[in-house]
């Protein structure tokens, strides 16, 4: 077989990697949105903006991430997509809260086919079989990609510490030694980074009971920490979810939502209300919507920065209160270009006076877990994706897999032989 980094090799987000087999099938393993702002490569054959054949054979979304699944809408129709079912509804339906229309993934306007994890499927001569990852995106995949004789394991996004982290060694114990391993190596290089267990956020939940209101700014789609929130709080609060956290949790099997769950609500603000779409289509279709915070009892709600209005409308109503920023750091940052979720959280702390509560965990691999997956699949090549290049990441990559490693630059060619 042959590798192909379209993108990835110095960036994080918007990673593309290319097979092909000596047989001439290739296919694509994601195709997503940048996180920064630079455009997103356009790559001949592939999408609907050219008028050239299709070029490849499938493309397969490793979970329903932007960066990995956003641009997958403008691939050519006789090009089949494979995706898990639910992370494409998940997708989808954060596509219509964020008015991105054009990134929804349609049957009538794309050839889609699911994958369920465990079963092999063939995209002619390649073996494909994915397997579910622990990651902060519901039911993500690593792939195992068989042609030639050979085996390549295509890790998507993962860790070892949420949820799923007890299946990590199982399922790498399954898929047995590659031939090469292409792996994410976001957190490499930054020691800093949080890597608690998703179960051990628990304490630091527990000791925020003595607050009567509880706000989160917590990603729609971490279904993990919903999870975990609904578990801590839902005993002692009333617990309320914004409209898209509610709609993307409606979407999956008993997992907590205001149509099914006794004691759990769904929160529009009058300025949400005003808008037509998308949130005229899901008022519809909700149970338990309220359109005021019951400020004289002990609850916990999700927030948006759609919301700061109602909240500055309501400032003498927030007392004891407490906000838990629960993502990724990087968004409330002096650096990140869109200061508006920074400067949202800073209202509410500053102006609103909310006890502040960073509590938080990666949905990346930590350097263990990297080393855990060398141990057990003992690739005999290695390839780092979803990875910024510092000089940090380079000493480590070097010493850790050493000549085994891959060097080498966005679309340069790599035979396996």
């Amino acid at each position: 077989m042959e590798v192909r980094i379209i993108k990835g090799t110095n960036q994080v987000g918007g990673c593309i990697a290319e097979i092909t087999s000596s047989k001439g099938t290739k296919i694509i393993i994601d195709y997503g949105d940048n996180l920064d702002d630079e455009k997103q490569i356009r790559i001949p054959g592939l999408t609907k903006e050219d008028d050239l054949k299709p070029s490849y054979d499938a493309v397969i979304i490793t979970h329903s991430h932007k960066d990995h699944i956003g641009c997958a809408s403008s691939i050519k129709k006789d090009i089949p997509i494979y995706v898990n079912k639910e992370g494409m509804a998940i997708h989808n339906n954060l596509c219509y809260f964020t008015r991105e229309y054009k990134k929804i993934l349609r049957e009538k306007d794309n050839t889609i086919k699911y994958f369920a994890f465990e079963k092999s499927f063939f995209i002619k001569d390649i073996k494909v079989t994915p397997f579910i990852a622990d990651h902060s995106s519901y039911n993500s995949a690593m792939l195992l990609i068989e042609a030639d004789s050979q085996k390549i394991l295509h890790t998507g996004d993962y860790r070892n510490h949420g949820k799923k982290g007890c299946l990590f060694n199982k399922i790498l114990k399954e898929i047995g030694k590659v031939d090469l391993l292409i792996t994410e190596g976001t957190t490499i290089g930054n020691s800093k980074r949080n890597f608690k267990k998703e179960k051990d956020l628990t304490i630091d939940f527990q000791e925020l009971n003595k607050y009567n209101q509880i706000y989160v700014m917590c990603s729609s789609t971490n279904i993990d920490r919903i999870v975990n929130l609904y578990k801590n709080f839902s005993k002692t609060h009333l617990f309320i979810m914004d409209m898209c956290m509610n709609s993307t949790t409606s979407l999956l099997n008993k997992i907590p939502n205001s149509n099914t769950f006794r004691n759990v609500y769904t929160f529009v603000s009058p300025n949400q209300k005003k808008i037509e779409e998308p949130y005229g289509r899901y008022i519809k279709h909700t149970k338990k919507v309220i359109y005021e915070l019951p400020f004289n009892e002990k609850f916990v709600v999700s927030i948006k920065q759609s919301m700061k209005d109602y909240l500055k409308d309501n400032k003498k109503n927030i007392k004891n209160a407490c906000l838990i920023y629960s993502m990724w750091d990087g968004y409330i940052k002096d650096n990140w270009p869109d200061p508006k979720l920074r400067e949202f959280k800073n209202y509410l702390v500053n102006e609103l006076h909310m006890d502040y509560f960073p509590i938080h965990t990666s949905g990346h691999a930590s350097l263990e877990a990297i080393k855990t997956l060398d141990k057990i699949v003992n690739p005999r090549k290695v390839i780092i994706i979803h990875t910024e290049k510092s000089k940090e990441a380079i000493v480590i990559e070097k010493k850790l897999f050493k000549d085994r490693l891959l060097e080498f630059s966005d679309g340069d060619l790599i035979n396996l032989k």
